[in-house]
């Protein structure tokens, strides 16, 4: 995948949830459970579209469910639908990809990029 280099989310240094709020529009709806999403976001600021996936684990003992969200940029439909390919697991071998995590144990999400 090719890196979103005039996307403000790459410039960023440091990225916070803050930063992801209010950042995107949905374009395309793959994907719509409760605990599993997939879709096609673009950027208000650039028009970079990403491929979403928001993913929640089930936490049967302690109900804090951990939650993930990956962001994808994207250029192509050809990218689209090897992403669209992909499972929860799989989908992490694309790069670059921004991240926000949120596991059980954590106070609040991380966000980061992997290959930046």
């Amino acid at each position: 995948m090719k890196k979103p280099t005039n996307c403000h989310l790459w410039q960023m240094e440091h990225l916070t949830p803050a930063d992801l709020h209010e950042c995107f529009e949905r374009v395309e709806q793959f994907v719509d459970d409760s605990h599993h999403s997939r879709s096609l976001l673009k950027c208000r600021r650039c028009g970079q579209l990403y491929f979403y996936e928001f993913y929640e684990w089930i936490d049967w003992e302690g109900g804090n469910d951990p939650q993930y969200q990956t962001y994808i940029p994207v250029d192509s439909p050809e990218e689209i639908d090897a992403l669209l390919k992909t499972n929860e697991f799989t989908i992490l071998s694309f790069s670059p990809r921004l991240q926000s995590d949120f596991p059980r144990d954590a106070r609040e999400p991380k966000v980061f990029w992997i290959g930046r």
